[in-house]
């Protein structure tokens, strides 16, 4: 009598196993799908994210927590820089703008740097009637900014500035020539703006010599670019915010003097007064 063969099923051929498997699989699948459904989102946390991104946009605290016991006094950093700025003189056309102008930024300053060969004539400190023309297009916009600005006078190195009139001065407690021309040169600026409407409270003027250059000084274009004159934005001086710096109270109990090695150093007496010994 002949044996018989098994018929081969689909089911048949699988391991044991992976049964288990597949049923741990799903129970596993459960448990994180009912975690999640019984999770809450916590308003305190979702508060001091939004209070983070905020604060770097310029809106609102910066240090907003609302998990923390007590308020902390918080210094919002100024955000982006906003209307009214400098903007809209970038956008203006100008005359061979690369060379008579330039404009930088960030999120906080703005410096327009006007070339002084545009501002004076060679060899001289009063403006000349080009760069009185450029000063009346950017002043309508200079007039409308809260913000106090800096007008900062610039020159290239001291043999570029001299020319053939130029010596080798080893003499380092003389002033270097370059501080009063850029004074000169800024000061010309400075003295245009208040006599046309900016108050005075609201420009300062600052002379850097040859000690700030924007471009090397090795080629006769970076040395060009070097003479110049700049207007400062900077929105970090908010008046508002500099007087509610300057209205907090000194503590009045600072000592008047202080004893060092047998000396009194007296704190309300002027600058260069001597101290006396205790013995």
């Amino acid at each position: 009598m002949a044996r018989k063969t098994k018929s081969s099923g689909g089911g048949d051929d699988q391991p044991a196993w992976l049964i288990t498997f597949s049923d741990l699989m799903t129970l596993l699948l459960t448990f994180f799908v009912l975690l999640v459904s019984m999770s809450v989102i916590d308003e305190r946390n979702k508060l001091v994210v939004l209070g983070s991104v905020s604060s770097s946009f310029g809106i609102g605290e910066q240090n907003f927590n609302p998990k923390s016991i007590e308020k902390k006094s918080s210094k919002v950093e100024p955000g982006a820089m906003m209307e009214p700025d400098m903007t809209p003189i970038k956008d203006m056309l100008w005359e061979d703008m690369r060379d008579d102008l330039n404009f930088q930024e960030n999120r906080f300053v703005q410096i327009l740097s006007i070339n002084a060969d545009v501002l004076y004539e060679p060899g001289q400190s009063a403006l000349s009637e080009r760069g009185k023309q450029l000063l009346n297009r950017i002043l309508p916009h200079l007039l409308t900014i809260k913000y106090p600005l800096l007008v900062a006078g610039h020159t290239a190195d001291r043999r570029d500035e001299e020319g053939k009139s130029y010596q080798v001065d080893f003499d380092t407690a003389k002033v270097d020539s370059t501080w009063p021309l850029s004074l000169a040169r800024g000061f010309g600026v400075y003295h245009y703006l208040i006599q046309n409407g900016i108050p005075g409270d609201r420009l300062s003027q600052e002379a850097f010599g040859a000690y700030h250059p924007r471009y090397p000084n090795r080629s006769p274009e970076g040395r060009l670019l070097n003479r110049r004159v700049d207007i400062v934005l900077d929105k970090r001086n908010d008046p508002e915010r500099l007087a509610v710096e300057r209205s907090v109270p000194k503590p009045a109990d600072q000592p008047k003097s202080f004893f060092f090695r047998n000396f009194q150093f007296d704190l309300d007496s002027a600058p260069g007064s001597p101290a006396r010994r205790n013995d």
